[in-house]
């Protein structure tokens, strides 16, 4: 008699429900329901991918746009400025981590 309170040896599945066997047709019925959601949710991971990635090309083509646009201005006074009027810096071409810093901070 084992005494209360102390684990019996019984090992569980980790799943609700009564077990089924691997052979029988709930069993079949149970994973082809897993593989349709596994599919589903496949699926919507391509979606959301895609999506991401047209907004990525077009946040790049709008920078693009914006880069043109202040070269042909010619002159930092005239710097072109996003869609909310937010003023945009060319990228930074100095590699040095602590040029950019100072930039930042505008020293």
């Amino acid at each position: 008699m084992v005494p209360s309170g102390l684990p019996t040896g019984t090992v569980s599945s980790g799943r609700d429900g009564p077990s089924v066997s691997r052979d029988s047709p709930a069993a079949d019925a149970d994973a082809r329901t897993r593989i349709a959601e596994l599919e589903r949710e496949n699926e919507a991971l391509r979606a959301a991918v895609e999506k991401q990635r047209r907004e990525n090309e077009r946040i790049v083509e709008r920078y693009e746009r914006l880069l043109e646009r202040q070269r042909e201005c010619g002159s930092a006074s005239d710097s072109p400025t996003d869609d909310g009027g937010a003023e945009v810096s060319p990228p930074d071409t100095d590699d040095d981590a602590l040029g950019r810093i100072a930039r930042f901070f505008g020293l």
